[in-house]
């Protein structure tokens, strides 16, 4: 059976090897801009870098492990609407809370709101990097261990002695599954790293405007929605359409973010030196 397999096309592999590239390439590219233009601070860029890890695989996870895997797991894992209702609100709490603490704690350093764009481009990149980038790149380094030797280049790769049948059935599915499909995780990390330059704009207004607490739950509220829009629909709909109700809602959040940059940036109109430290 296994030899009877098809080879993972070359179009899927240069898919592949795109979308991992733009999940490093993208954020740095923006955090280039965003410090030449804006006059952002790279140790937002790197304290968002380390911030989501923390609080969303870490944290986050610890948390979602507990439940899942506890009674409520059956229960969430049977209605749509509340598995994704979960998901997006321990996503929402816990990443703009991480948020908030991190752009809290560089507050003393923060010269306006463009080190909320260096922040966001480094949490949103590093997410890219960690949940897209890596799948890829193993995705991509064993369809070809597979194009080249087989299942026996398959197994080595894993460090197994032969494939089992969910590993040969994974390898199935990368070889059926179209080149396009693998794009589409390319396009759902741009959207994902914009809308986290979008929700680090909202933070910093929280932590920096006086009385402004409000636009911390406003944040945890847009993501909350985004990701469990995320979840139901893509339980029901093709990918386009998920990808496009995903666009929409990035958009909406651009839009008051941008709003609100241009807002802070008239409330702390001073303009800096690249020289004066990263």
């Amino acid at each position: 059976m296994l030899e009877q397999m098809e080879m993972v096309p070359g179009a899927s592999l240069a898919a592949m090897a795109l979308v991992a590239l733009f999940t490093l390439a993208f954020p740095l590219a923006l955090g280039l801009i965003f410090w030449r233009r804006a006059k952002g601070r790279w140790r937002f860029f790197f304290l968002g870098c380390v911030v989501f890890p923390l609080f969303a695989l870490g944290l986050e996870g610890a948390i979602n492990r507990a439940v899942l895997y506890g009674p409520a797991g059956a229960v969430l894992a049977g209605n749509i609407w509340l598995y994704g209702l979960f998901g997006g609100l321990m996503a929402g709490i816990f990443e703009e809370c991480g948020r908030w603490c991190a752009l809290r704690l560089g507050r003393r350093w923060s010269r306006g709101p463009q080190d909320a764009l260096m922040y966001g481009a480094g949490h949103g990149g590093i997410e890219a990097v960690l949940l897209a980038g890596t799948a890829m790149v193993s995705n991509l380094m064993l369809s070809l261990a597979w194009n080249s030797g087989g299942p026996a280049g398959a197994a080595a790769l894993m460090g197994v002695d032969s494939l089992t049948d969910a590993q040969a059935a994974a390898l199935a599915s990368l070889a059926a599954t179209p080149a396009g499909m693998f794009l589409w995780s390319g396009f759902e990390r741009l959207g994902a790293i914009v809308l986290h330059i979008s929700l680090s704009v909202l933070v910093y207004a929280a932590v920096h405007r006086k009385g402004g607490w409000y636009w911390l739950p406003a944040a945890i509220g847009i993501h909350a929605l985004v990701d469990m829009a995320a979840v139901v629909t893509s339980a029901c709909l093709p990918i386009p359409a998920v990808e496009g109700i995903f666009a929409v809602l990035v958009l909406g959040t651009v839009l008051l973010a941008r709003w609100l940059y241009f807002l802070e940036k008239a409330r702390n109109p001073l303009t800096f030196h690249r020289e004066e430290g990263v």
